[in-house]
């Protein structure tokens, strides 16, 4: 597009820059500080263009109409917010006396309102919200942008934003999922899926009203009370081995959901009938299970890092000091490697026998996972023995943005904000904006 103008450009570019110009020793003294002037001068340029432009379409449908017999009845203006700032349009109210009709044609067919904001606008509030604390974002947006949005106000747009991301992921993964079906000689699919699933919890709140039927001061409503709480967050990854992408899940819910999204990010990355998945999470209840019923043969490794953390729990409950807690340690997962771990439940049930507690769970919790210890089966295919790339990916999909200091959520936001880190992570984000672009010029 820009190609098309490249005369205008250069012919406006040398008239704006003569002023800077004709001042060349300052222009010296201020070199360090001159794209950010430049900037500023930009901006209001691009803020004209637009009002030339939005006042262009204006009068084009206000004509239509008045083709059609309609005349102004009231003459109104509006204020649209631009990514550029604030431009004034006319929007009048106009009528056909004779038939009754009326008509807003800026506000019907360009989608214009007094306050309305253009998508350019409504994604950066969405893209800095999603990234800091709403105060943040509104100190980030005037910064870089040179205009002032209430941190309220951001906070609607993202929240709103927000669910249509979530609506948006649950589409393509349901797309995805159905593309599963295709026959493997249209889509034969990779050979095998690495797939990861943790949880991590989050400070949540709802209001409720207050048991000592107080008012507030200011407007005297019924006085609330927060109540606090924590919730576990779920994110799931679906990769090749020998990809460095992902292709990521998150949200606040049962395992059953979470995995039905992860079958579906993992279809996304290749998954097919043919596809071997491997799956290296930790000892979760009922996660393991789930991951069986919806991932056909799917060969479970149990994380290794949780599992030497359980050994020596183990073994520090037995009254072993630190340097026969490391042998007994290593001694376990040597014969767990040489596939003998029946000969580590047994030393541990024998410690149980004697009245070590934690032995015995030791035991159950190696009999449950005797057939997911394969770890020198899985280095050799390319699948990592730990869940650290699923541990790291909490910091920054759910924490980095849900638990910040003095954050908490409720409950029904959660899983909206989760969509929108999960789009970013996924490289999902133009996309998204693609497909709320619509033949107006603001909404």
């Amino acid at each position: 597009m820009l190609q098309a103008y490249a005369t205008e450009i250069s012919e406006a570019s040398r008239v704006l820059a003569a002023p800077f110009i004709a001042d060349i020793d300052g222009l010296e003294a201020r070199v360090a500080e001159l794209d950010g002037d430049v900037l500023k001068l930009a901006r209001e340029v691009g803020r004209e263009v637009v009002s030339r432009l939005l006042s262009t379409l204006s009068s084009h449908v206000v004509t239509q109409d008045k083709a059609r017999g309609l005349t102004v009845h009231r003459l109104e203006d509006i204020t649209v917010r631009t990514v550029l700032g604030p431009v004034r349009v006319d929007s009048p109210y106009m009528r056909n006396k004779a038939t009754r009709e009326t008509s807003r044609p800026v506000k019907t067919r360009l989608g214009m309102v007094g306050g309305g904001m253009t998508i350019a606008l409504e994604r950066a509030l969405t893209d800095f919200g999603a990234e800091e604390s709403f105060e943040m974002a509104s100190k980030r947006l005037e910064e870089h942008y040179g205009m002032e949005v209430g941190r309220t106000t951001i906070l609607r747009v993202v929240e709103r934003r927000a669910r249509e991301t979530e609506e948006f992921i649950d589409q393509r993964l349901a797309d995805a999922r159905e593309a599963f079906d295709l026959p493997l000689a249209a889509r034969p699919g990779a050979a095998s899926m690495l797939v990861e699933l943790d949880g991590c919890m989050i400070r949540m709140g709802t209001l409720t009203a207050a048991n000592d039927g107080g008012t507030t001061e200011v407007r005297g409503l019924p006085a609330r009370k927060r109540e606090e709480g924590w919730r576990e967050v779920r994110v799931a990854f679906a990769r090749q081995p020998e990809e460095a992408d992902r292709t990521y899940v998150a949200s606040m819910d049962t395992y059953q959901n979470v995995v039905g999204e992860l079958f579906g990010a993992a279809v996304e990355r290749g998954l097919s009938e043919r596809t071997q998945v491997f799956a290296v999470c930790d000892g979760g209840n009922g996660l393991r299970e789930e991951l069986d019923v919806q991932f056909d043969g799917l060969q479970f490794l149990l994380d290794r890092p949780h599992l030497k953390g359980h050994l020596y729990e183990a073994a520090a409950a037995a009254g072993a000091d630190p340097e026969r807690q490391r042998t007994w340690v290593g001694s376990a997962l040597e014969l767990i490697d040489l596939e003998l771990v029946g000969e580590v439940i047994e030393a541990a049930q024998q410690y149980a026998d004697a009245g070590v507690e934690r032995m015995g769970r030791l035991a159950g919790y190696l009999t449950r996972f005797s057939d997911a210890l394969d770890y020198t089966g899985a280095k050799a295919a390319g699948i990592p023995l730990g869940s650290g790339e699923i541990e790291s990916a909490h910091r920054y999909i759910p924490q980095k943005r849900l638990k910040i200091p003095g954050a908490c959520w409720h409950p029904d936001t959660i899983n909206p904000m989760l969509a929108l880190r999960v789009l970013r992570a996924n490289d999902w984000w133009s996309d998204f904006w693609a497909s709320r672009l619509q033949p107006k010029a603001a909404a």
